[in-house]
């Protein structure tokens, strides 16, 4: 068994679980423009997708930033007020991880579709400065393609200093196990969060972080 130098993890549904949180917003959301979606429809226009492709799949037409801007903002307001309504907390066994790979000076980094105002909310009420530094966390600025396109993936690989074939992924969407495939890591581990269904995907799945096995990265 070899052993991986690298960590990236996604950060919604991987290490904070909080799908039924921007669940909940999106369809507070889509109630106010008065746009109906089936479970499936949102799985594939939502799930693992950034703000502004996910709003030009729903809107149909090329919106520009300064259009896409107060709807962004409206919807991370309720879902910020919905994370502090329902409580928040690391993915269950996600912070002894963490702590374990920091003792092992194992390289870290989040890949996330979240933005600004989110990375700075779980900051403040997830304590992420625990175990990243700043340029540890990788999201979406706006100046790259989001998942599954490979570019956020190869972006925390240049951060951290890491190759391929050397770093371990955490992820839970199909677009982000598509984006990290597309970026050639082919360590990808599933965190099944809310009993998806992954059909064929040929990954290993956990449902609690303390299933990883540890003597990966020793």
């Amino acid at each position: 068994m070899i052993p991986f130098k690298n960590v990236i993890f996604d950060f919604n549904g991987t290490l904070f679980w909080d799908t039924p949180f921007h669940n909940q917003a999106w369809d507070r959301f889509l109630q106010n423009h008065q746009i109906q979606l089936t479970d499936s429809e949102k799985n594939r226009k939502i799930h693992g997708k950034n703000n502004q492709d996910i709003l030009r799949g729903l809107f149909h037409t090329e919106l520009t930033d300064w259009e896409m801007q107060p709807m962004i903002a409206e919807k991370e307001s309720i879902y910020q007020q919905i994370c502090l309504e329902n409580g928040m907390d690391l993915a269950p066994g996600a912070a002894g991880f963490l702590d374990f790979l920091l003792a092992q000076n194992i390289a870290m980094a989040i890949a996330t579709a979240s933005e600004k105002v989110n990375i700075d909310f779980y900051n403040q009420h997830l304590n992420l400065a625990t175990w990243f530094t700043e340029r540890q966390i990788v999201y979406n600025d706006g100046s790259f393609r989001g998942k599954p396109h490979p570019d956020i993936f190869l972006r925390a690989l240049q951060r951290i200093g890491g190759k391929p074939e050397e770093t371990a992924v955490f992820e839970d969407s199909l677009s982000g196990i598509q984006a990290a495939g597309n970026a050639g890591l082919e360590k990808i581990i599933i965190v099944n969060s809310y009993q998806q269904d992954y059909g064929d995907v040929p990954y290993d799945q956990i449902t609690h972080f303390d299933q990883v096995d540890r003597r990966l990265f020793l």
